[in-house]
């Protein structure tokens, strides 16, 4: 009964620490249907939020958090690179549906996500067209949107547009950064409330022991997995 028990916790431990390497679904099986699909790249500021809240655009299939804006970039960078250097910039990759959305469109959704700093390369607002149509209509968005200032004052002049330049995907523990971090935190929050006792009245005496050694355990499991995560999951690639 013990043994089982513990197993039940380490189940569902390994299923809040996420205890497999991150990646982006522009990997794998699923890259060919996507390069059928057209392609925006923003430097949007820190990219976890962002990236996450484009995937709520109709029409947008997937995000990819990464490394952009440094020109003829020759080895992939590491995050340390980006937050100690003035070359590179936190950038959204983004994969789209044109049938259901427009550039235009995405232009507003990443000007409504963006979380930008000023005077950081590093969380620049940035628009990177992909070809003479996108750089087209950038262009006469920026032009048309120049006085236009969001609710928190954020205004469409941090934003500026560059050359487009290699993309790399950012390491794996960046993907779905919030997705990821937010079950593991209330997991975590669970795990404490167990070994300190909040649910022993619920549960039989003689597991009680087994009950908070197990919760301890794998709470220093899993918070020893979040910090050895950014080791065992620190590839970056172009793509």
């Amino acid at each position: 009964m013990t043994i089982k028990f513990l197993t039940l916790i380490l189940s569902f431990a390994c299923s809040v620490g996420g205890f497999a390497p991150s990646f982006s679904r522009v990997t794998g099986e699923s890259s060919s249907k996507l390069c059928e699909k057209k392609e925006a790249t923003f430097g949007m500021g820190c990219f976890w939020k962002p990236a996450e809240e484009l995937l709520k655009t109709e029409g947008v299939i997937d995000t990819v958090a990464g490394y952009t804006g440094k020109a003829g970039a020759v080895d992939a960078p590491s995050y340390d690179n980006v937050c100690f250097g003035r070359e590179w910039v936190e950038g959204v990759r983004v994969y789209y549906d044109d049938d259901k959305v427009t550039y235009e469109q995405l232009l507003e959704a990443f000007f409504e996500a963006q979380e930008p700093k000023m005077n950081s390369r590093q969380y620049a607002s940035i628009i990177f067209p992909h070809d003479d149509k996108q750089q087209k209509v950038a262009s006469e968005w920026l032009t048309r949107e120049k006085e236009r200032t969001r609710s928190d004052g954020v205004p469409v002049g941090f934003t500026e547009m560059e050359p487009l330049t290699k993309f790399y995907q950012a390491e794996g523990y960046h993907q779905r950064y919030w997705a990821k971090q937010r079950p593991r935190f209330a997991g975590i929050v669970g795990l404490i409330a167990i070994s300190s006792g909040i649910v022993d009245s619920y549960v039989p005496a003689d597991l009680l022991s087994s009950l908070h050694t197990g919760a301890e355990v794998v709470t220093l499991a899993v918070c020893a997995y979040v910090t050895l995560e950014r080791v065992i999951d620190a590839k970056v690639v172009e793509i």
